[in-house]
């Protein structure tokens, strides 16, 4: 069974993105974001915030306006995921109720990659993404909307639509969406690519 035709556009709209428009996010991934990748149909499954997405999407950028449309289009198509629960700490039902992601690239991705994960993850504005960790290395994209990023070891980070923040294996960070909510691409490489973040 083919996938569904917006997440082959998805992919696509993340390739020319790379391609045109960031070189380090090209250099992360080598060539896994443009290989030819194993397909894996997967059932959809919504999240709460995905009506919110969908209905009032954060602003993006003249550059990544294609990617804003491409993810609300394969919206409806994907399996919406979320890593927490109110057991963990700095996460409650208010959390919970706004913000979700989904793997297009993955081990367990519609499209299959054991070296690259590319997941999308979507948070709405009052949320505050606690402290965490993780083995593999990250870059993120800002899609629409904007977050200050708060990494062990630099000066937080205000990132609008367009902005690439890198953070090393292990490193630990953060996310503050006090004032926009933010839809971003996670980029990982390494080991443990499926691996739930440390909080």
């Amino acid at each position: 069974m083919k996938l569904h035709p917006t997440l082959y556009g998805l992919r696509d709209a993340f390739r020319n993105y790379c391609t045109q428009y960031a070189p380090d996010i090209m250099a992360f991934c080598s060539d896994s974001l443009l290989q030819d990748h194993a397909e894996r149909p997967l059932s959809a499954q919504s999240l709460e915030v995905c009506q919110k997405l969908l209905k009032q999407p954060p602003g993006a950028c003249a550059t990544t306006q294609s990617l804003l449309d491409a993810v609300r289009s394969a919206t409806p198509h994907v399996c919406w995921r979320q890593s927490y629960t109110e057991k963990d700490a700095g996460i409650d039902a208010f959390y919970l109720s706004n913000y979700g992601w989904f793997n297009l690239i993955a081990p367990s991705g519609p499209f299959v990659s054991d070296t690259l994960r590319l997941s999308v993850g979507y948070w709405e504005k009052g949320l505050f993404y606690p402290r965490h960790w993780h083995e593999p290395e990250e870059i993120y994209l800002t899609i629409a909307g904007s977050a200050t990023f708060l990494s062990d070891g630099r000066d937080p980070i205000d990132a609008g639509a367009g902005a690439t923040i890198c953070h090393y294996s292990n490193q630990p960070h953060a996310a503050d969406f006090s004032n926009a909510p933010l839809l971003a691409a996670a980029f990982w490489r390494g080991r443990e690519l499926e691996a739930k973040p440390i909080l």
